[in-house]
């Protein structure tokens, strides 16, 4: 059971790694998104798809060995990681330490990247807005129509654009 254990925080600390990689081109997204660099943010959106690729196989490799662990314990289920950390304190406590850290770590990496993600979302909401604000000064822009639960309804885009009230800013 300690070498499985040790295979599983191996599996997580490679995890981390790799998760530690998407944080730091989530950041490195900001930038570009910021300024504006497209084919910089392109290329890393490549680079992304491999880390990504390669976070899949290691969480599958995770989820394996904690399925192993469940079986020798004789649990169908997978158990939660506090539930499986429990155990571990109880019945192999030289194996929690290393194990709740590399945990915890996991935890506070997908966080992280959650929030990142999320501003990177926003940053690209807000890019978009504003070439929509720009291409509507150019072109000019139609009124805003509203459906019943205030949500702005598409206007044929055949007709003149003109916009007294409805301005994104």
């Amino acid at each position: 059971m300690e070498k499985l254990l040790d295979e599983f925080k191996t599996a997580i600390q490679r995890e981390n790694e790799v998760l530690d990689q998407l944080v730091s081109l989530g950041e490195e997204k900001q930038r570009h998104i910021v300024l504006g660099q497209l084919k910089e943010l392109d290329g890393l959106m490549q680079r992304e798809g491999l880390v990504v690729a390669n976070l899949e196989k290691l969480e599958g490799t995770r989820f394996k060995l904690q399925q192993q662990i469940n079986q020798k314990w004789g649990r169908d289920d997978i158990q939660p990681a506090t539930e499986l950390l429990s155990r571990v304190q109880t019945e192999i406590p030289a194996q929690y330490a290393g194990l709740e850290e590399q945990i915890n770590r996991l935890a506070y990496n997908l966080s992280r990247l959650k929030v990142i993600n999320n501003h990177n979302h926003e940053l690209l909401e807000q890019s978009l807005g504003y070439i929509a604000t720009l291409e509507a000064l150019l072109e000019g822009d139609i009124a805003g129509t509203y459906s019943d639960k205030g949500q702005q309804v598409d206007e044929d885009r055949a007709r003149p654009r003109l916009n007294l009230l409805d301005k994104r800013v």
